[in-house]
């Protein structure tokens, strides 16, 4: 087994991106999830709205505090990440209140005018940042093959937003690595429970729209998962892909080798 693709969204509910080479710390993928959008309401931009900023393409560089935005009309900006000092709590769909403080600079005009609506762009100060659960998920190729032959096409492995795409052709074998761990080049994970899935998984990970019914055939073939560790537990929807901690923090990067501890 080895990592064929790492992924990482800088800003929650935005485009999904593919670094060659990432750091992992215990609370995940350094910048993993760091910023947010968020409404007027102070809440953040629910999961039914991630289809309006997929197209938003941000970046940051490693070792740099400025973030890259590539907007769908061609437009670049770079701007510092600048906080303001005045922090405030978001409370993270009934699992945790997440600390946060405004971004200053252009960020609210270019994400207002952008939306049409008042949004701001937010730094995460609580560890972990905005990320839902534990701080890595992983999927395997054999996985999105079954998958796409339930759908009957390819699947684009971003509409997941997994850290990891691990090649392993055996169709679902994490499903009995529960509790193990893995060693990824010099990182250590330990694999957790499934991932429940939600309609995002069918929004197209480039434009945003939804073009895809992937959750129809998760709900044929696949049984629904809770959280882990008693979190919500009156949500369940099928599990697809699967969440992780970190043991041992590390670089990880496209080729390295995966193995399981038994």
């Amino acid at each position: 087994m080895h990592v064929q693709q790492i992924g990482q969204v800088v800003v929650k509910a935005t485009q999904f991106i593919n670094p060659t080479q990432v750091e992992i710390t215990q609370h995940g993928i350094r910048n993993d999830r760091l910023f947010a959008l968020v409404e007027a309401t102070d809440k953040f931009v629910g999961s039914s709205e991630h289809s309006e900023f997929i197209p938003l393409k941000f970046s940051m560089a490693y070792g740099s505090s400025d973030l890259t935005l590539e907007l769908p009309d061609g437009r670049i900006i770079k701007e510092p990440t600048n906080c303001n000092t005045q922090t405030f709590g978001v409370e993270h769909a009934g699992l945790r209140t997440i600390e946060v403080a405004e971004i200053g600079g252009p960020w609210t005009e270019i994400l207002t005018e952008y939306s049409g609506r008042p949004i701001r762009l937010v730094k995460c100060l609580s560890p972990g940042g905005a990320i839902d659960v534990f701080p890595l998920t992983f999927a395997t190729t054999g996985s999105l093959r079954r998958l796409e032959r339930e759908v009957g096409e390819p699947i684009n492995p971003a509409r997941l937003r997994a850290g990891l795409i691990i090649a392993n052709e055996i169709e679902h074998e994490e499903d009995n690595w529960a509790e193990k761990n893995l060693t990824i080049g010099s990182v250590i994970i330990k694999v957790r429970t499934g991932v429940p899935r939600c309609q995002v998984v069918g929004f197209n990970p480039k434009g945003g729209k939804r073009d895809q019914d992937i959750m129809k055939a998760l709900v044929k073939y696949r049984a629904k998962v809770n959280l882990p560790d008693g979190l919500l537990p009156n949500y369940a929807t099928p599990g697809f892909a699967t969440y992780a901690e970190v043991v041992k923090e590390g670089i990880i990067k496209i080729g390295d080798k995966v193995e399981l501890v038994e």
